[in-house]
C-alpha cells in the first residue's frame, strides 16, 4: 500500500519535473534563435502568467534570498485560502491537520511559530494561535486584499527579527501604485461533502484624485460553511485478561503463543511475558511449551474509536483602505488600514466515542492477528461488550479578528533616503467550547451495549463498525444527581449506568502591537561600499490569555425535553459514504440545550464566576489554571548596515552586511495556584498575581552577496543570526501545583502518594539560530527561472517539554509548598513531608531550553518557465515544478517533529487573451508528529499525500471575466499511523470543493 501510493505520487512528480526540464532544455535550445527573431528582451504578460512572472522578477531584483506571489492581476489568488497559496512557494508546506481551514503553515519544515508574520514588512498583532507551534492563523485573512506574498528566507539586519525559519511577508500595495478602476467579484462555494454552500463577495476601488494623490479601498465578505469528517483510532491496548474478560489460564492458553517465556529486554522493546501480563503470583507459572512461539511482543487490538465531524458555520469580513499623497518629488506620504474579522459562532464538533479499558468493558478478537513492521501483532476485528459508550456533543465557537495601520513619510534625494514608520494593531482569538455528553457506563451484569468493529488496516474501504442497541445513549429530565467531589462536571443516575456531563473549555488571547521606526540611508561612495543605512525601532508587544473550564452545578435539567436529542444528517453520509460507520449515532442540539438549562444556579463556595456561556467556572482544572496572564514585552532595536558593489574577476558583486541589536524588557503578570485547591472545585482565592521580570539582548549580524557569474546567472548566499521569543500561548508562565494522590500500598509496606506539578514557564529564554544560504539562479529567459538553493540552520536552547524528575526536582523545592526536595535517581521525593514507609512524590512537567543543538538542512529546486518562445499553439503554456528536501537532527529525548523528507509542486498552465487553465499537484512525504490529547501509545506520523487542484478562467468581454477552481479533485484523505500503516490512528476526508467566480472591472 505504502510503495504504491508512494511510486503513485513520486511518478507525478518525476512527470511534471520531465515535461518541466525538457522544456528547460528546449528553452537553451531557442534562445539564440529567438533573439535572432528580434524578440523582445521584456515579455508583456497579464493573468496566470503575470502572476508568476511577478514572482519571477521580484526575486532576482532583491538582494536577499526570496520567493513569493503575488496576485494574478485580477485581483485575485486562485486558491482556497492563503495558506493553500503559499504552499505553491518552495519550502512551504500546509499543515493539513490544522482543523476549521486555520491554513497554518510550515516554512522550511519547521512548525509555523518559528517564522515571522509581518504586514509590509513591519511587526503586527495577527490572531494569535491557540495551538501548540502553529503559528499564525492566515484563514483569518480574505487574501483579496493582499497584492503579494513575500517569503524572505534570508532576512537582513534591517528586517524584523523572530523569524528563524524565514519572515512571511503579507502586502498590501500602496494607493500611487495602483491602476485607477474598480473590481466587483461574486463567487459561490460549493463543498461536495454534505453539500454546503457558501457565497463570498468583493468590492474594490483604486482612484488617483490627482497626479499625487490617491486613495483606494477593498471590503470582501465570505460565508463559510464547510465540514470535515474524521475517523480517531484513540488507542490500540495490549491484550489481558482484563481486557478480554478471561481467567488467567483462559487467556494463557488462548494468547500465550505471543508473550515471551523469559524475562524481556528492561527497555527499548515491545517484549512482554506471559506471567507479567496475566498477573501471575510468585507461586504460579502459565508458560507452556508454546509460549513465545509466534512472538514476545503480545497481541493487540483496537481499544478507542471516535466518528467525529465537524461543521464550520460562520463568516469572513475582510477590508483595507489607504490614501498616499506625494506633494514633491522629494516626499511621499501614506497610510494603509485594514480589519479582518472571522466570525464561527455555530461551529460545531460531534463525537460518538465508544472505548475500552482494563474494568471497563470486554474485547473479544477474531480471525487471525497479521505482525506489523515493528514487530506487534494486531488484530483487525474484534467484538466489544460493556464498554463506556459516549455520545458528545461541542459548540465550538470560534472568533478570529486582526485590526491596525500603517503610517509612512518617505524623503529622499540624491545622497539620502530616510523613512518614518508608525504602526498599530490589535489581534484577538477565542474558542468557546461547550461540551455536552451522554454516556452509558458499565455495570455489573452488562449495559446492554455491543458491536464489531474491524479497522481496516488503515484502508478506508475495509473499515466497518456496528453498535447495539439503538438509541446507544439516552437522556432525562429527572432522576441526576451531581458528581461533587469526585466529578464537578457530571451528572450520574443512582444506578451509575447513565451519565450526562457539562463541561467545555472557553479560550481567550489578545495581542497589542504598538511600534515607531525611523530609518536613514546615506549613499556614498567609498571603495566598494555604495550606501550606510541604519535605523531605530521601538516597540511595545502586550499579550493577555484567559481561560475557563465549565463545570455542570446548577444546571436546569428539569427544562431537557426529548427533542433535544436527534440523529444529524451527515450520519448517512459520512465521509461522503465511503466509510460504513456505526449509523447508532445521536447528538444533542447544543444551542437549544444550553437556552435550557441556563441560567444556573451559582456555586457560592468557588466565589461564584460563571464562564461566558454562563455555567459555574471550574477553577481547580488546568484551562483556568493554566491560561490567566499577562505578558509585555518593550524592545528597543537598532540596525546598521553597509551595502556595497564591486567587480571581482570582471563578475558583478554585490550584497550587504551589518548588524542588529535588540533589547527586551519582558514582564509577566501570572495567576498562579500557591496552595492546595479548596474542595473539588477549588476558588478564586487559591490563586494570587505572581510578578516576574526578565531582560535579555541579542546582536544579531548578518551578511548576503549576489555574484552575477553572467549576465542571467547569478550566485547568492547568505548568513543571519535571529532568535525567537517563547510562543506566548504555548508555554503558559502559570504554575499550578495538585493535590497527593495516594497509591496502593506495596508489598513492602510501604504507602506513598504523588503531587503533580505544573510548572510555570516564565523562566525560559528565546532559542537563537545561525542559519546559512546558497543559491544559484539562472534566469534563462525573460519570465523564467531555473534555481537550486540549500539551507541549514543551527538551533541553540529549542524550547521543549519535560517531565524528567532530573531535570525537575528542585532542592530548595521552588515555591510548590512541598519543602525540600530529594532526587536519588530514580523519584523525586518531599523529604519533609515523607517517612521510612510513607512517601510524597513530586511529579513536575514543564518546558525548558534543550543544552544540545538542532540541525535543519536541505535543498530547494525551482524551474519556472512561460513558453512563448514556442510556436503557435505551445506558446501559451506555461508551468512551475519545485521540490524541497528537508532532514532534522536532533537529540533523541527531543526529537523535531512536522518535517517531512520530501516535498513537491508540480504546476502546468495554458493562458490565451481569452482563456486560461491551470492544473496545480502538491506532494508531501510521510512526517511526525508529537502523541498528545486522547491519544495512548507513541507518537503518531502523517502518512504521504498528494492532491490535485484545477483553475480555469474565460474572459466574456474586456471587463467580465468567469472562473471555476476545483480543489482536492483527486479526493485525498489524510492518515495518520503509529510506526506502521496498518496501526492507523486518524483518517480526516474534506472532499472536494468548487468554487465559480464572476469577476467585474469597472
Amino acid at each position: 500500500m505504502k510503495l504504491r501510493s508512494y511510486a503513485r505520487g513520486t511518478k507525478s512528480i518525476l512527470l511534471g519535473a520531465t515535461m518541466l526540464m525538457g522544456c528547460g532544455a528546449a528553452v537553451a535550445q531557442a534562445q539564440e534563435a529567438a533573439k535572432n527573431a528580434a524578440e523582445p528582451e521584456v515579455v508583456v504578460v497579464t493573468g496566470l502568467k503575470k502572476s508568476y512572472a511577478d514572482a519571477v522578477r521580484a526575486k532576482r531584483n532583491n538582494i536577499e534570498i526570496t520567493d513569493g506571489i503575488s496576485s494574478d492581476g485580477l485581483g485575485r489568488f486562485p486558491d482556497l485560502n492563503v495558506g493553500e497559496a503559499l504552499q505553491r512557494v518552495p519550502g512551504v508546506q500546509i499543515n493539513r491537520e490544522a482543523e476549521g481551514r486555520n491554513a497554518t503553515i510550515n516554512l522550511r519544515g519547521m512548525p509555523g511559530s518559528y517564522a515571522r508574520t509581518t504586514l509590509n514588512g513591519v511587526a503586527f498583532a495577527a490572531p494569535p494561535s491557540l495551538a501548540n507551534d502553529q503559528g499564525a492563523p492566515l484563514g483569518a485573512f480574505n487574501s483579496d486584499i493582499f497584492s503579494a506574498f513575500v517569503i524572505e528566507k534570508s532576512p537582513m539586519a534591517n528586517a524584523q527579527s523572530g523569524g528563524l525559519s524565514g519572515n512571511i511577508d503579507m502586502q498590501i500595495a500602496g494607493a500611487l501604485s495602483r491602476t485607477d478602476g474598480g473590481v466587483f467579484k461574486a463567487a459561490m462555494e460549493y463543498n461536495e461533502l454534505g453539500g454546503k454552500t457558501a457565497p463570498a463577495f468583493t468590492l474594490g476601488y483604486n482612484k488617483h484624485l490627482s497626479s499625487t494623490l490617491a486613495v483606494f479601498g477593498t471590503v470582501a465578505y465570505k460565508k463559510e460553511n464547510f465540514r470535515r469528517d474524521t475517523l480517531r483510532f484513540n488507542g490500540y491496548s495490549r491484550l489481558t485478561p482484563g481486557l478480554t474478560g478471561l481467567s488467567k489460564s483462559q487467556f494463557a492458553a488462548t494468547y500465550g503463543d505471543y508473550y515471551s517465556a523469559t524475562a524481556c529486554p528492561q527497555s527499548g522493546s515491545f517484549c512482554r511475558t506471559l506471567n507479567s501480563v496475566v498477573g501471575a503470583l510468585p507461586n504460579e507459572n502459565f508458560n507452556t511449551a508454546t509460549t513465545g512461539s509466534k512472538g514476545n511482543t503480545g497481541v493487540y487490538a483496537l481499544d478507542a474509536i471516535r466518528q467525529y465531524t465537524r461543521e464550520n458555520i460562520g463568516q469572513l469580513w475582510t477590508a483595507s483602505g489607504g490614501v498616499e499623497w506625494k506633494p514633491n518629488d522629494n516626499t511621499k506620504v501614506g497610510l494603509i488600514g485594514y480589519y479582518t474579522q472571522r466570525d464561527l459562532p455555530k461551529t460545531t464538533q460531534y463525537f460518538l466515542i465508544n472505548a475500552v479499558w482494563d474494568g471497563a468493558g470486554t474485547i473479544t478478537p477474531s480471525g487471525t492477528p497479521v505482525q506489523t513492521s515493528d514487530g506487534r501483532w494486531l488484530y483487525q476485528t474484534a467484538d466489544y461488550a460493556n464498554f463506556p459508550a459516549k455520545s458528545s456533543t461541542r459548540l465550538y465557537s470560534q472568533k478570529q479578528e486582526s485590526q491596525g495601520f500603517i503610517g509612512n513619510l518617505d524623503w529622499s534625494n540624491e545622497d539620502w533616503k530616510v523613512s518614518a514608520i508608525v504602526a498599530g494593531s490589535k489581534g484577538a482569538n477565542q474558542s468557546l467550547e461547550t461540551e455536552l455528553d451522554l454516556q452509558t457506563n458499565p455495570v455489573t451484569g452488562g449495559n446492554g451495549i455491543s458491536g464489531r468493529l474491524t479497522t481496516g488496516f488503515g484502508d478506508l474501504d475495509g473499515f466497518s463498525y456496528t453498535v447495539n442497541p439503538t438509541p446507544q445513549n439516552r437522556i432525562f429530565n429527572t432522576g441526576w444527581i451531581w458528581g461533587g467531589s469526585d466529578d464537578p462536571e457530571g451528572y450520574n443516575t443512582a444506578d451509575g449506568k447513565y451519565y450526562l456531563n457539562i463541561s467545555g473549555s472557553e479560550s481567550f488571547a489578545e495581542q497589542t502591537v504598538t511600534s515607531a521606526q525611523i530609518d536613514a540611508e546615506r549613499f556614498v561612495k567609498f571603495g566598494p561600499i555604495t550606501s550606510i543605512k541604519g535605523g531605530l525601532r521601538l516597540e511595545k508587544n502586550e499579550f493577555k490569555s484567559r481561560g475557563f473550564r465549565n463545570m455542570a452545578y446548577g444546571a436546569k435539567l428539569q427544562n431537557i425535553t426529548q427533542d433535544l436529542v436527534y440523529t444529524p444528517s451527515f450520519v448517512n453520509d459520512f465521509m461522503n459514504g465511503n466509510a460504513s460507520i456505526s449509523k447508532n449515532w445521536q447528538v444533542i442540539d447544543a444551542e437549544r440545550f444550553i437556552a435550557a438549562v441556563t441560567p444556573v444556579d451559582i456555586y457560592t463556595p468557588s466565589g461564584g464566576g460563571l464562564t461566558t456561556r454562563g455555567f459555574n467556572i471550574l477553577y481547580k482544572d488546568g484551562a483556568f489554571a493554566d491560561n490567566n496572564y499577562r505578558t509585555q514585552n518593550d524592545l528597543t532595536q537598532a540596525y546598521i548596515q553597509f551595502k556595497y558593489e564591486t567587480e571581482v574577476l570582471g563578475h558583478r558583486l554585490r550584497g550587504n552586511f551589518g548588524t542588529r541589536y535588540e533589547g527586551t524588557q519582558n514582564t509577566i503578570d501570572s495567576l498562579d495556584t500557591y496552595r492546595n485547591f479548596t474542595g473539588a472545585v477549588g476558588s478564586l482565592s487559591d490563586f494570587k498575581w505572581q510578578r516576574l521580570e526578565n531582560k535579555y539582548h541579542y546582536w544579531l549580524p548578518s551578511a548576503i552577496f549576489a555574484a552575477d557569474i553572467k549576465d542571467d546567472l547569478i550566485l547568492r548566499g547568505a548568513y543571519y543570526k535571529t532568535y525567537v521569543r517563547p510562543q506566548d500561548r504555548q508555554f503558559s508562565p502559570v504554575t499550578r501545583i495538585g493535590e497527593p494522590v495516594s497509591s496502593n500500598q506495596n508489598a513492602g509496606n510501604l504507602t506513598s502518594a504523588t503531587a503533580s506539578i505544573r510548572i510555570g514557564n516564565n523562566k525560559l529564554r528565546p532559542y537563537l539560530a545561525d542559519s546559512y544560504d546558497l543559491s544559484l539562479e539562472w534566469y534563462n529567459r525573460p519570465n523564467g527561472v531555473i534555481s537550486l538553493a540549500y539551507f541549514k540552520k543551527v538551533i541553540t536552547g529549542r524550547i521543549v517539554g519535560t517531565s524528567d524528575p532530573a531535570i525537575l526536582c528542585p532542592a530548595d523545592g521552588s515555591n510548590w509548598g512541598y519543602g525540600p526536595l530529594s532526587w536519588d535517581g530514580q523519584t523525586c521525593t518531599a523529604t519533609s513531608r515523607s517517612t521510612a514507609t510513607n512517601k510524597l512524590y513530586i511529579s513536575a512537567s514543564g518546558a525548558y531550553n534543550l543544552d544540545s543543538d538542532t540541525t535543519v538542512d536541505g535543498l530547494e529546486f525551482n524551474i519556472q518557465q512561460n513558453f512563448d518562445f514556442l510556436p503557435g499553439f505551445w506558446k501559451n503554456f506555461g508551468g512551475n515544478f519545485n521540490y524541497a528536501y528537508t532532514k532534522s537532527k536532533s537529540p533523541a529525548i527531543a526529537p523535531f517533529p512536522g518535517i517531512s523528507k520530501h516535498a513537491a509542486n508540480a504546476i502546468l498552465y495554458y493562458e490565451t487573451p481569452k482563456y486560461g487553465i491551470r492544473a496545480v499537484y502538491n506532494y508531501r512525504t510521510d512526517y511526525p508528529l508529537n502523541a498528545n490529547g486522547t491519544y495512548t501509545g507513541g507518537a503518531r506520523s502523517v502518512k504521504e499525500r498528494g492532491q490535485l487542484d484545477l483553475s480555469a478562467s474565460y474572459n466574456l468581454t474586456d471587463r467580465f471575466t468567469i472562473s471555476l477552481d476545483a480543489y482536492n479533485i483527486t479526493d485525498e484523505k489524510r492518515y495518520e499511523f503509529e510506526n506502521d500503516h496498518r496501526f492507523v490512528r486518524w483518517i480526516d476526508y474534506d472532499g472536494r470543493t468548487f468554487t465559480l467566480t464572476g469577476r467585474a472591472t469597472f
